[in-house]
């Protein structure tokens, strides 16, 4: 899931391994994660439709949070191993205009995702809130 969301195919089995490892160490879900941080990883895994503008969210307000951590991590792993490397690091052949043109178009599109995962946002806090601080 969050593979397919960073552009990449799905991960194949040492991908899972390191990712699996990772966590096992301790190093993604550190102490002081929140119920906020876990819930938003749980309605991005649920519906990733909803992943962009979680992490749009999350990259603006709680850029340290469990989401980006994991997207970070994930994206590390994918980018030292063949193929992902080449999906991820090819870059897209192209005018100056063009390039301009999509630049544009992907701050519109990040600016939407932002605002979405905002609304999206609130009540998960709000529900998070209720539900206790930790």
């Amino acid at each position: 899931m969050l593979a397919r969301y960073l552009g990449a195919s799905a991960g194949d089995e040492y991908v899972r391994a390191q990712y699996r490892a990772a966590h096992d160490a301790g190093v993604v879900e550190l102490p002081g994660t929140t119920n906020f941080e876990r819930t938003v990883v749980a309605v991005g895994r649920c519906m990733p439709v909803l992943l962009r503008p979680l992490d749009a969210h999350a990259r603006v307000f709680t850029p340290s949070s469990l989401l980006r951590r994991k997207l970070v991590l994930l994206l590390a792993i994918l980018e030292v191993r063949a193929p992902h490397d080449e999906e991820l690091d090819t870059p897209t052949g192209s005018s100056v205009l063009a390039m301009f043109a999509r630049m544009a178009w992907l701050g519109l599109v990040f600016l939407a995702a932002l605002l979405l995962g905002s609304l999206l946002s609130l009540p998960l806090w709000l529900a998070s809130l209720a539900g206790g601080a930790r």
